[in-house]
C-alpha cells in the first residue's frame, strides 16, 4: 500500500476543483443530511418549495407527516382558489395560519381560526378571495378525499 505525504495530500486537495451539485440536487442532500441529524423521536419539514403538489386549480398541499392512521397537510390557496361542495367520510380539523377561507352561503375562518369537521359533515364550496396558508390534519388520508 503507497502512502501519500501530506504535502501531496495537500497538493491535490488545492487543484481539485470544487464541484457545486444543481440546486435541486444540493437541497436535496442538505435535507437528506439533517434528517439524519435531527434528535430521534422528531420529525422535521423544511419550510422549502420541495414537496407541494397541485391538487387543485389554485390549490397545493404538501404531506407533513403520517403516522399509518391519519395524515398533516399544509395546503395553500391562491387568491381566487376554490374547493367543490364535498362530505367527510372521516373527522378533519383545520387551522388557517394566513389569510382567509369562506363557505359559500356560509361562515368565513381567518388566520388563527379552528375548525373540526365530524364524520358525515357537508362542507359547501370554500373559497378564498385572498388566498390562505391552512393546517389539515385528516382522519383518512387526503387520497380518500381527492385524487393527488
Amino acid at each position: 500500500m503507497t502512502v501519500l505525504s501530506e504535502a501531496t495530500i495537500a497538493a491535490l486537495c488545492e487543484a481539485a476543483a470544487a464541484a457545486e451539485p444543481a440546486p435541486d440536487r444540493a437541497a436535496a442532500l442538505r435535507a437528506r443530511v439533517l434528517g439524519r441529524a435531527a434528535a430521534p423521536g422528531f420529525v422535521t419539514v423544511p419550510a422549502s418549495d420541495e414537496g407541494w403538489v397541485e391538487v387543485l386549480p389554485k390549490v397545493r398541499a404538501k404531506l407533513l407527516h403520517t403516522d399509518g392512521i391519519a395524515q398533516s397537510y399544509l395546503v395553500r390557496l391562491e387568491p381566487g382558489a376554490r374547493a367543490p361542495a364535498h362530505d367527510h367520510p372521516a373527522g378533519e380539523e383545520c387551522v388557517v395560519l394566513e389569510g382567509e377561507v369562506r363557505y359559500v352561503g356560509g361562515s368565513t375562518l381567518r388566520a388563527g381560526d379552528y375548525e373540526v369537521a365530524q364524520k358525515g359533515a357537508h362542507h359547501t364550496e370554500l373559497v378564498s378571495d385572498t388566498g390562505a396558508l391552512v393546517f389539515l390534519r385528516y382522519a383518512l388520508p387526503l387520497e380518500n378525499y381527492i385524487s393527488l
